[in-house]
């Protein structure tokens, strides 16, 4: 009955053709003065926050008296304000259908409803009606004539994508409290989150094994009673960084805190200080590309107008710039707030309260040009946005599934889940988790790690160091090759060649040859590329031998041989002619950058020293290898 009602209510809207149909014949029944006074109790006790036992009295007057509008009205506000717009849609749509004229104010409401719940063809028939009947009401009218020149101008973001579906985490994440915020880790395997539980907000972590199963859900170790949430977690997992209000340490209402992971367990969080907190609002913190920067929104001065983004960028260990405002391409006159980086680094998602979106909160993507500066923001459309508050987009590390936070028709707010569509996605991306040791004695080395895009001539992408247990985790893009390079004091560089890839996680060990032992090693540099057939250095050689560069150069002493290979494709002596012109473009390259000659030898061995199966496209690939041997140091 009730769908037959709705169905009857929107073909009345579609299709008015005369304002004669409806005259304001609309008469209230008689009611008792009794349920006059149950009306006006009940919706006290809803002010009052008890909702149910509101509704309850309320239905049950609406069962005696169906076409007393009054009780209807007061319902559809409850059950709106409570999140169940559906509920109140249906109140207002049987309200209209009693007599659109006399209730006006309640078909305008009705449109706006429509919006909030995507359903805009049905919001301009509401503001048509208001418009051809309300000759009596003109306020109302310009009301509904600028709401429907607004929403017209935004039909393109009204343009759904039936293929999206939203999926709703396990229970044990999405639980009769309000979640929120959800952000998976480089790897993918966990997502942390926060929990709001009656006025308490605490910090969550989910994790789930390599099938994406849900395995264990633990809260954080400094959860307290003066609230953790609005989070970031660094790519490697390690640096924890959320928002917290009111604190005796903090610089205004709130604060950004960090906690990082020591052994296995989280450190007591401490206020980042002046550089990231200040007097106004500061909170919603994303890391960027690799932890070397930090994104978040701030009501600081100097912005463009209420809460801007604003991103530091680490200038030494520990040191970090002054904020950057993200500019007028992100940020505009309206709040920006809950920022989140995706593993690229070039890609910004962001939520914005402005008119010119659909509604509320609306979430905006923007992608980094090459010239280093945010691009123009896109509104990410219908259903995504809705009429309602969207927040907090994150993305997996795949750059395809999205987490978003939806409030529920139990008003309450839920974690999401859904495949972007691919306009909006970003690239996808892989962890490397690398570990580094000293080859002799085992002990974990602290050292620095660059890590550059084969393709990209001479670019450092990352550079950071590990921890004290020489661990340390980046974000390479898929289907990418990588060169990587370990450095440091008093340890023979080390390189390494990654090949294109589509896993999810790569695992590298490296073991460091200590300076102390290293006379006699032989290294090979797995980067340094040639034109093919020839002894012509490609570009791609360039960071590599440039690190080759700054070993030769920090150990004055140090004397080296250059060696050339080859693999047994073609002539021999051919081979041995192509590996000597090899190991002298490499000996040309350092000494043409200041290296003594004294210092360095070359010599090419042709085909004559494999150390792979030549019989394989993949052996005769390690067998083409230039090395360098410490005869010295």
């Amino acid at each position: 009955m009730k769908n037959l009602l709705r169905i009857a209510t929107i073909l009345l809207l579609h299709l008015w053709m005369n304002p004669c149909t409806s005259q304001g014949t609309y008469v209230p029944p008689k009611i008792p003065g009794k349920y006059e006074n149950e009306l006006k109790e009940a919706v006290l006790l809803s002010q009052g926050g008890q909702v149910e036992q509101s509704i309850h009295i309320i239905t049950d007057i609406i069962r005696r008296y169906p076409d007393w509008t009054d009780p209807r009205r007061e319902l559809a506000h409850i059950y709106y304000e409570v999140g169940q717009k559906q509920a109140a849609i249906e109140q207002l749509e049987t309200i209209v259908a009693l007599d659109s004229v006399t209730h006006l104010q309640d078909l305008y409401t009705l449109g706006r409803i429509y919006e909030d719940v995507t359903e805009p063809s049905n919001a301009l028939a509401c503001y048509d009606a208001v418009i051809r009947l309300g000759a009596n009401q003109q306020a109302l009218v310009d009301k509904a004539r600028a709401n429907k020149i607004t929403l017209e101008k935004k039909k393109e973001l009204w343009k759904g994508d039936d293929t999206i579906q939203f999926t709703s985490f396990d229970a044990d994440i999405n639980t009769p409290n309000h979640e929120s915020l959800g952000r998976w880790t480089l790897d993918g395997q966990t997502m942390i989150f926060t929990r709001l539980v009656g006025e308490q907000e605490d910090i969550y972590f989910a994790t789930f094994d390599t099938a994406a199963t849900l395995w264990r859900v633990e809260d954080f170790a400094y959860n307290s009673p003066q609230n953790e949430g609005a989070h970031a977690i660094s790519p490697d997992g390690k640096y924890l960084i959320f928002t917290s209000c009111l604190r005796q340490d903090s610089y205004g209402s709130c604060d950004l805190y960090l906690s990082y992971k020591q052994q296995g367990k989280w450190t007591k969080p401490v206020n980042m200080g002046p550089v990231f907190n200040g007097a106004a609002w500061d909170g919603q913190p994303c890391f960027g590309l690799d932890g070397l920067s930090l994104f978040y929104s701030s009501g600081r001065p100097g912005g463009m107008g209420g809460r801007d983004i604003w991103y530091v960028y680490q200038i030494a260990a520990g040191k970090w710039s002054a904020p950057v405002n993200a500019g007028p391409e992100i940020n505009t006159a309206d709040d920006e707030e809950s920022p989140f980086v995706h593993f690229d680094g070039q890609t910004l998602y962001f939520m914005r309260n402005g008119k010119q979106g659909l509604g509320g909160y609306d979430l905006y993507m923007s992608h980094r040009a090459i010239n280093g500066k945010w691009e123009a923001s896109e509104n990410l459309g219908a259903p995504i946005n809705t009429g309602a508050d969207e927040g907090a987009l994150t993305l997996h590390p795949d750059g395809t599934r999205a987490i978003i936070t939806r409030k529920t028709e139990k008003a309450k707010n839920d974690l999401f889940e859904f495949n972007l569509p691919e306009k909006f996605k970003s690239v996808p991306q892989q962890a490397l988790r690398v570990t580094i040791k000293d080859i002799v004695s085992g002990q974990p080395v602290r050292a620095r790690l660059e890590v550059f895009e084969v393709s990209d001539f001479d670019t450092i992408r990352t550079s950071q160091w590990t921890d004290e247990d020489g661990l340390i985790s980046v974000a390479l893009r898929s289907k990418t090759s990588y060169g990587v390079m370990a450095m440091a004091d008093d340890y023979l560089m080390y390189s390494v060649n990654l090949e294109p890839d589509t896993s999810a996680l790569r695992l590298l060990d490296i073991k460091l040859t200590p300076l102390a032992s290293a006379a006699d090693k032989v290294i090979v540099l797995q980067n340094v590329f040639f034109e093919t057939g020839s002894a012509a250095l490609l570009p791609t050689s360039d960071p590599e031998l440039n690190k080759l560069l700054w070993t030769l150069r920090k150990n004055i002493a140090m004397k080296m041989e250059i060696r050339g290979h080859t693999d047994n494709v073609g002539d021999e002596k051919a081979n041995q002619k192509l590996s000597e012109a090899r190991a002298k473009a490499v000996y040309d390259y350092l000494t043409g950058r200041g290296i003594e000659t004294s210092r360095l030898t070359y010599i090419g061995f042709g085909e004559t020293q494999p150390i792979a199966d030549n019989a394989t496209a993949e052996g005769r690939k390690q067998n083409r290898r230039t090395e360098f041997k410490i005869i010295s140091n």
